[in-house]
């Protein structure tokens, strides 16, 4: 079974935290950005020190050892990514201090249909030498009016109301409730009670410690506790918003009641139950689609590690794990390449499913499958890496096209088309009417076809198309969590009623706004092993010294990480 932490019930008194922010909120609103500057330069000196213990505390509850090579993971998301936030929280805090918005990378474009586009990576010298090709850029949405990129609306504003924010904390990646914290506080100006989810509130206390000079100033509160204290805290009349990070299930009864009979009722008058801002990122059921191509041998390997590594990360218990493969039927690379992938699964070993129900999922999502391969044990509380093959695409009501396994399950649909062009039309209207979720999604394209005239433009006809928060070509799309300058969220189509990934945007470190999506491109085979490849023979040098880098960046502290890479 999934790895839960046992807790008694709260003893502090939710009510008096909140009320306690509350008569902060508008002080904390109203402080000058130098001051909130130097906040982020303690925490984020006090995170750089916590580091150790962090990543030692994740790796216990895992049970993952801390001296081998998937360590690396849980130093990199965990404060590897934190405290690359902090560190583009004080760049941007600075340059609204000297000139009232963050500076950008570069100028803005416009694409043909009229759109304004943003780069947000590289934002520097040292984001080249981080990931060399590797390019992030955010859309906007394509009504927006002249030629402006509206950023740091909130530090527009001459007095700001002070407003509390509750923030849901998430189980699964160590950084998540970090991130959404630091958002809420230095991107929207709002203080925060976080509530710990019960499978990571072993992180509290370091939370707690490194957050100290925030919760000291009355501007932060972190309480335990489980459902109860949940519902307490979202229908506390002093709360005025809420960040969510979880399952649509528990969107769902927040919004619209916990009673199947209340939600239906409710969702057909369009009453929801709370009437505050909710904003909410709620899982994916994430596609891979592989556009038919030349692809030479190395490639399909690069692309089979990438894609492996998409299911074995941290256990495959993130929201953008690779869930669902898309391939053209009768396309022969695509067998040489799922051969591939299980070549990979082979080699890695399987990992404790540590994630509450994690069991159950994988078995009503195999029990009745026929063609299921697994790789790896299946025993001491571990799944194996398992692929399911022989869905239907036209069966828009089957549950692995519903459902998010959230364990370590990749499905796989072909699709009757080996045209590439044909074969990119069809995938993204498979993957945007049939695929539940609308956080993120992959695109594999041959370079020659990227750099073709016409079939580029049908790759860039299909990124516009896919209604999803991120797309990524020839990349995993978990780098744009890690890189924080992009936006993440579910696509703004969602609505609450019909929810799927979440609405709102959270990291955002260059503090945009009138966002429609982020584009995350790079190279097919990389320079160097990625570093969130379960093959990599260094990781857990490579996340140490990551998170050195980004406590205090500079040219060898850069080329300490780069050897470390390379060595994997």
């Amino acid at each position: 079974m999934g790895l839960a932490v046992e807790l008694s019930p709260p003893t502090e008194d939710v009510s008096r935290k909140v009320w306690q922010l509350r008569e902060n909120a508008e002080r904390f609103a109203r402080e000058p950005a130098l001051k909130k500057l130097g906040w982020l330069y303690q925490i984020r000196d006090r995170v750089s020190r916590l580091a150790e213990r962090w990543v030692r505390t994740s790796c216990e509850h895992m049970r993952v050892d801390f001296d081998s090579c998937v360590a690396g993971e849980y130093w990199i998301t965990g404060p590897g990514a934190t405290l690359r936030m902090l560190r583009l929280l004080s760049l941007s805090l600075a340059d609204i201090q000297r000139g009232g918005a963050p500076q950008l990378p570069s100028k803005p474009r416009r694409l043909d249909n009229g759109q304004l586009c943003v780069q947000v990576f590289p934002g520097s010298l040292y984001d080249r030498g981080l990931l060399p090709g590797v390019k992030a850029e955010v859309r906007l949405d394509a009504t927006l009016p002249g030629d402006d990129v509206p950023q740091a609306g909130f530090y527009q504003l001459a007095r700001p109301a002070g407003r509390v924010a509750l923030v849901l904390g998430a189980g699964n990646v160590s950084s998540i409730p970090a991130l959404d914290v630091l958002h809420k506080l230095f991107v929207e100006g709002q203080v925060v009670i976080l509530k710990m989810n019960p499978v990571n509130a072993y992180l509290g206390p370091i939370f707690e410690e490194a957050m100290k000079p925030l919760i000291d100033q009355g501007y932060l509160a972190i309480v335990y506790g489980g459902a109860d204290v949940g519902k307490e805290l979202c229908e506390h009349e002093q709360i005025d918003e809420i960040h969510i990070t979880g399952s649509d299930r528990t969107h769902d009864a927040i919004v619209w009641g916990e009673e199947k009979s209340e939600r239906d009722r409710r969702r057909q008058r369009n009453e929801p139950k709370l009437q505050k801002r909710i904003t909410s990122e709620l899982g994916n059921v994430t596609p891979v689609a592989v556009v038919p191509g030349p692809y030479s041998e190395r490639q399909l390997e690069a692309m089979a590690e990438c894609i492996a590594a998409m299911v074995t990360h941290n256990a495959s218990f993130n929201c953008i794990a690779a869930k669902m493969l898309v391939l053209p039927r009768g396309w022969a690379p695509a067998q040489r390449l799922l051969g591939a992938i299980e070549q990979v699964f082979a080699r890695v070993p399987s990992r404790h499913a540590y994630y509450p129900g994690a069991h159950e999922r994988y078995h009503v999502l195999t029990r009745e499958m026929t063609n299921v391969r697994t790789f790896g044990e299946a025993a001491d509380g571990k799944l194996p890496w398992t692929i399911v093959r022989g869905l239907d695409e036209r069966d828009k009501g089957a549950l692995h096209f519903r459902m998010e396994p959230f364990c370590s399950i990749i499905s796989v649909v072909e699709l009757d088309e080996t045209d590439p062009g044909a074969f990119l039309d069809r995938a993204t209207s498979f993957c945007n009417d049939t695929l539940w979720g609308t956080l993120n999604a992959m695109l594999f394209v041959h370079p020659s076809q990227l750099a073709d005239s016409a079939l580029g433009a049908e790759v860039e006809t299909a990124v516009r198309r896919l209604r999803y928060g991120a797309v990524a070509i020839n990349q995993w799309s978990a780098v744009a969590y890690q890189l924080v300058s992009p936006p993440w969220g579910g696509h703004p189509s969602s609505s609450l009623l019909d929810v799927q990934s979440g609405r709102g945007w959270a990291h955002n470190a260059l503090m945009l706004e009138g966002i429609e999506k982020t584009v995350l491109t790079g190279p097919l085979v990389p320079p160097w092993r990625p570093m969130f490849s379960p093959l990599h023979k260094t990781l857990h040098v490579a996340g140490r010294r990551y998170c050195e880098f980004e406590a205090d960046p500079d040219p060898w502290r850069l080329s300490k990480l780069g050897v470390s890479a390379l060595r994997g």
